[in-house]
């Protein structure tokens, strides 16, 4: 099965290459067999680098919901896979989603084991509470959403939202067709929110607007709590 790779970026000059090398340069199962960053704005060469790597690249709007689906619609296989700048598949990642689609027909959307790059207890627990919640058909852009093709294009796909975009299109698909977690499909993110912000304070911030999405909040005001990595 052919898969493609979305990517959204603003400022990713640091990190971006080397997601881009492992998803070219593994072997042919488990490489991508195309890549689209949909970029929103960036000043630090991101642009540059993705063309130079091999990426197809689209100038859209600021906000990853807009990003997302401007980056789904130019892919043209049979899984989409929407990745941020700062993770990295595992080894066998790829072939894993490949497999679980193949083998799976009813499936109509994965989601990939997390797993965060930096020791500690509350990483861990942090991986369980992913995982967990992936089980239950909610999918954060951290957990690496992949789409069957007809799934996506069947439930409308992203929509233009600057936040929970992830949340809104994975609960869609889950209530569309099967949405299941792959445990082989392992996907690496970076802690670098988490280090930066402090723990305790981006976790709290991350529950008080799930919450408040949860009841009805818009998320173009819940957005504003929000501060993407890369903006100024």
């Amino acid at each position: 099965m052919r898969l493609g790779v979305a990517i959204p970026t603003l400022n990713e000059a640091e990190g971006l290459p080397r997601l881009l090398a492992r998803l070219f340069e593994a072997d042919q199962a488990d490489r991508a067999d195309s890549v689209v960053v949909a970029d929103g704005g960036s000043d630090d060469g991101t642009r540059d680098l993705a063309r130079g790597a091999g990426a197809a690249v689209v100038d859209v709007a600021r906000g990853r919901g807009v990003q997302l689906r401007a980056a789904g619609a130019l892919l043209e296989t049979d899984l989409l896979l929407f990745l941020h700048a700062d993770c990295m598949p595992a080894p066998g990642a790829l072939g894993a989603l490949r497999a679980a689609f193949a083998a799976d027909e009813s499936l109509g959307a994965a989601a990939m084991a997390q797993r965060v790059d930096a020791p500690g207890r509350f990483y861990r627990l942090v991986e369980r509470a992913a995982d967990a919640r992936c089980r239950r058909g909610m999918v954060y852009g951290d957990s690496g959403l992949c789409a069957r093709r007809s799934a996506y294009e069947a439930v409308g796909g992203f929509r233009a939202l600057p936040l929970f975009e992830d949340v809104d299109l994975s609960r869609r698909l889950a209530a569309h067709a099967p949405l299941r977690l792959v445990g082989a499909a392992r996907l690496i993110i970076s802690p670098r929110r988490w280090q930066r912000e402090g723990r305790l304070k981006c976790t709290l911030r991350n529950w008080s607007l799930r919450l408040m999405y949860d009841c009805g909040v818009a998320p173009t005001r819940l957005a504003r709590l929000y501060r993407p990595h890369g903006s100024s």
